[in-house]
């Protein structure tokens, strides 16, 4: 009796020892078909995100830009003093200068070099003439457009020798008139040019563009 009795609990316990070993492998079974399951999906590819076909580049913030090949104008002008004199007035739009003539303070948007009347007056650097009119204030003024989107204006010119027209092409240092007494603005002033260089429409100092060497031959400016 006591034997059977045994034999009994030790039949249970085995049962119960294969039961767990049963759920453990169930367990086993179905992490690892989840697991694969899961690997599967995020090997299949995005359909509606299609990758990109253009070398794989497109949103890569570590990627080297390629280099910008527009061309870009590398010319560079070296202005001549369009006239032989003294700088009397400086170009100066900051700091307001007196008018003698006006009696008063206003800017000055160019230079003004002091000269005989009647000097012979010459295109700063090569272009086409744009512009010939009388200005209310400086009068006579003869306009030249350059390369690089650069203008340059030379007032105060007489009415008699101006034999250009607009359109015409000009080089460095040709003739383009002489001084004159025409500039209402500065009547009270000595004979001289008054001379405007404009980057983009935007009047700059032409004592920047002026290049050195013409700056001490015409102007007695040493460098």
């Amino acid at each position: 009796m006591e034997k059977r009795i045994k034999f009994s609990d030790k039949s249970v316990t085995s049962k119960i020892v294969y039961a767990v070993v049963i759920a453990i492998l169930c367990i086993t079974a179905i992490v690892v078909g989840i697991v694969s399951a899961a690997s599967k999906k995020n090997d299949t590819p995005d359909v509606e995100n299609p990758p990109v076909e253009d070398g794989g580049n497109q949103g890569n913030e570590n990627e080297t830009p390629a280099p910008d090949d527009t061309p870009k104008d590398e010319t560079k002008l070296s202005f001549i003093a369009p006239t032989a004199g003294t700088v009397t007035k400086e170009h100066s739009l900051e700091m307001p200068v007196f008018s003698v003539t006006l009696g008063e303070w206003r800017v000055h948007t160019g230079i003004d070099i002091s000269c005989d009347e009647g000097a012979s007056v010459y295109a700063s650097e090569a272009g086409v003439v744009s512009g010939i009119y009388s200005d209310p204030m400086l009068g006579y003024t003869v306009e030249i457009t350059h390369k690089g989107d650069i203008k340059t204006r030379y007032s105060n010119l007489s009415s008699d020798a101006l034999e250009l027209k607009v359109g015409d092409e000009v080089s460095l240092g040709d003739k383009i008139g002489v001084v004159g007494d025409t500039s209402l603005s500065e009547l009270a002033e000595e004979p001289h040019l008054h001379f405007e260089v404009l980057l983009k429409d935007v009047k700059v100092n032409p004592m920047d563009y002026i290049n050195e060497e013409s700056k001490k031959a015409s102007l007695g400016i040493e460098p």
